[in-house]
């Protein structure tokens, strides 16, 4: 079924959205079949994280889909909206260098953005996982001790402080600064 478009769209709206209000199957009947494609959820691993490729030339690999995790930390959300910070500060740093969008640097930036996402993602994963696993696993003597004295004395405070992180500011160029002055003065 993913590389038939109109298996697709049978598929969800025969299945899947059948119960939907109209305007819902409408955009579904109504979408370009060339975009429309269908792949599984899949677990991203901590460890692919840190060493796979998750930017190329222009293209980067954020939100959601650079850090899947289970929703036991609450911290999904959090991390794309810093990745929209920390994405939007590389390239406003490029901007305001060279007063434009220069093609060259939109993959420098994105680099930058990749290197300093990396390890603060894989984290985030690897703490939801170990925070939902500790909590769902059964009930035996050894599960409880590892839980109650290991995971919520030990490390469930390291994972928990995680998330406080500090995105970094913005940068911004003043109203009052116009082109004869320096391209990276920020106020």
């Amino acid at each position: 079924m993913a590389g038939d478009p109109k298996l697709i769209q049978k598929r969800v709206i025969e299945k899947y959205c059948k119960d939907f209000p109209a305007e819902y199957l409408d955009v579904v009947h109504q979408c370009d079949l060339a975009t429309l494609t269908w792949a599984p959820l899949v677990f991203r691993y901590p460890w692919d994280v840190i060493s796979g490729n998750l930017c190329k030339g222009g293209v980067v690999v954020a939100g959601d889909a650079m850090h899947p995790m289970t929703p036991d930390l609450g911290q999904g959300g959090c991390a794309a909206l810093e990745d929209a910070v920390v994405l939007g500060r590389h390239i406003g740093e490029i901007f305001l260098k060279n007063q434009r969008i220069v093609p060259q640097d939109v993959g420098v930036a994105l680099g930058r953005f990749v290197s300093e996402r990396r390890w603060r993602t894989a984290g985030l994963i690897t703490g939801s996982y170990l925070s939902g696993w500790a909590q769902q696993t059964g009930n035996n003597w050894w599960m409880k001790f590892l839980r109650d004295i290991i995971f919520y004395k030990f490390l469930y405070p390291k994972i928990f402080d995680s998330i406080r992180y500090n995105c970094g500011k913005l940068p911004y160029a003043s109203p009052s600064q116009n082109n004869s002055d320096n391209p990276n003065k920020m106020d």
